[in-house]
């Protein structure tokens, strides 16, 4: 059992197996999709109270967006 998780987790991280792409594209997808459910709001006045928040929250989900995009495709293969 050991063996199989182990073969599991080295396949995820190997730069040249595809499983490593895909756990890379999970990842990004869970915190885009954390991101985009944080900044939901569906009261339009409290949505242009917290304009400063909301322009933040974008701020940082692009950074972070960039950063797991950069994680997903940003590998060269020697």
């Amino acid at each position: 059992m050991i063996e199989i998780l182990r073969d599991l987790m080295v396949k995820a991280f190997a730069v040249d197996s595809v499983w490593s792409i895909v756990l890379r594209g999970l990842l990004w997808l869970v915190i885009s999709v954390v991101i985009i459910v944080s900044m939901d709001n569906p009261n339009a006045n409290q949505s242009s109270i917290k304009l400063k928040a909301n322009l933040g929250f974008f701020l940082m989900f692009t950074v972070v967006a960039s950063g797991l995009i950069y994680l997903l495709f940003g590998y060269v293969q020697s």
